[in-house]
């Protein structure tokens, strides 16, 4: 259960200037967007909402107290909803209301990294309302430095351009999102519905330790009761079939095993997977999954290599024929990492491990063989219809090539 500010005299009173004109009692019917100023500050001023007062002084049917509370939060109200026996309470979220910058002295230097924080936003999906907050808060950040620097920011903003963003389709998620964000804060064990691609639908138990972004998509770090925290792996939040529920009664997560798991996933490739421990001649098992991958990329690929951001755990030195030679302690599966360098073509070379370089050479020579025999086949397609009447292409009817 999330825990809720308490109401304090000032508020109350506060709270009932505010709601006498609402009151059922009355004759008069407010206006919806006086209810939401009203119901918005009430809320503000820490009043706990239950559906009995909102019929009581507003004269609002459950149902239209949840319409106008939902309105609240896509203005970006934060509410917390809580269940006390059969109702539910309404008030201000705790923690994320601590979120919020009133003003914070920044340079213009600052300024500038402040814009990248903006851009940034604006490659997460839209719907889930990233990309206004970063901007209200970095704005509000700027506000004592006056508009010269929030219109640089402006101007910073507008000097760059998301060519490519393959962000992924959140729609109709943010319920799940907010769920799997308070757990986040608040260490909370949550009983998530999961369609998996190998296993099916599957229910499972998770703390989420953090949400990471990757290539476009959001990725929740689900530490497992019972596992070790550093063998937490990567949930896709596309693949949550329903918004999580709050297990009752669980033991928060630690802040130790939060952070155990963090860095264990920081020394892994994307949301890629931990090792399970392997099986040694003995019997025994062994636990460690760190792989050291040398790599050596061409002349050419160097200028693009130096300018990425790269592993937390990596080494870089240029080499003779102007090439550069990157070694890294890589953790967990490796599938992501190979995926990745085959897309680097002949421009790379994996020193070591041999088994990857194995891997993705037989891989390449895979694809060599299906492109030569289908572009083959593909032409020889084309010969037999330029063959047919009408030239090339099929008759002159217009029809399907012969």
């Amino acid at each position: 259960m999330l825990p809720l500010p308490k109401s304090s005299a000032s508020s109350a009173v506060v709270g009932r200037k505010l709601s006498v004109l609402g009151s059922s009692s009355s004759k008069l019917t407010l206006p919806k967007d006086v209810v939401l100023l009203q119901l918005a500050l009430l809320i503000l001023h820490g009043e706990r909402l239950t559906h009995a007062r909102l019929h009581d002084e507003f004269g609002l049917e459950r149902r239209t107290a949840v319409r106008y509370l939902a309105d609240l939060r896509r203005a970006g109200l934060p509410i917390a909803v809580v269940k006390e026996g059969r109702d539910n309470v309404y008030a201000l979220h705790h923690l994320r209301s601590k979120l919020t910058l009133e003003a914070v002295d920044v340079s213009p230097t600052v300024a500038k990294s402040l814009s990248l924080l903006v851009v940034a936003a604006a490659l997460l999906p839209k719907n889930l309302g990233v990309r206004e907050a970063v901007d209200r808060t970095v704005r509000q950040a700027l506000r004592v430095r006056g508009l010269r620097i929030a219109g640089e920011l402006r101007r910073l903003e507008d000097a760059v351009m998301v060519l490519e963003n393959d962000a992924k389709d959140y729609t109709g998620r943010e319920d799940v999102f907010e769920a799997v964000f308070d757990a986040v804060l608040e260490g909370r064990l949550l009983t998530i519905d999961y369609v998996s691609p190998r296993r099916g639908a599957e229910q499972r138990r998770i703390y989420p330790a953090t949400i990471g972004l990757y290539r476009g998509g959001l990725y929740v770090l689900g530490v497992e009761p019972g596992v070790a925290p550093r063998r937490a792996r990567w949930w896709a939040l596309e693949r949550f079939d329903d918004v999580p529920l709050v297990v009752p009664g669980a033991t928060a997560l630690s802040a130790g095993d939060r952070q155990q798991a963090i860095r264990a996933a920081r020394a892994r490739w994307g949301p890629a997977a931990p090792l399970l421990p392997r099986d040694s001649e003995q019997g025994a098992l062994i636990d460690d999954d760190v792989t050291v991958v040398t790599l050596h990329f061409s002349a050419r690929a160097a200028p693009f290599v130096r300018a990425r951001p790269w592993h937390s755990a990596v080494d870089m030195e240029s080499w003779d024929d102007g090439g550069v030679r990157v070694s890294l302690r890589l953790e967990g599966e490796s599938f992501m990492l190979e995926s990745w360098l085959l897309s680097w073509g002949a421009e790379v070379q994996v020193l070591r491990p041999a088994a990857m370089a194995k891997r993705l050479a037989d891989e390449q020579e895979r694809a060599a063989r299906q492109h030569r025999a289908a572009s083959a086949a593909f032409s020889r397609l084309l010969d037999d219809g330029e063959g047919g009447e009408g030239g090339e292409g099929g008759d002159s009817s217009g029809g399907p090539p012969g």
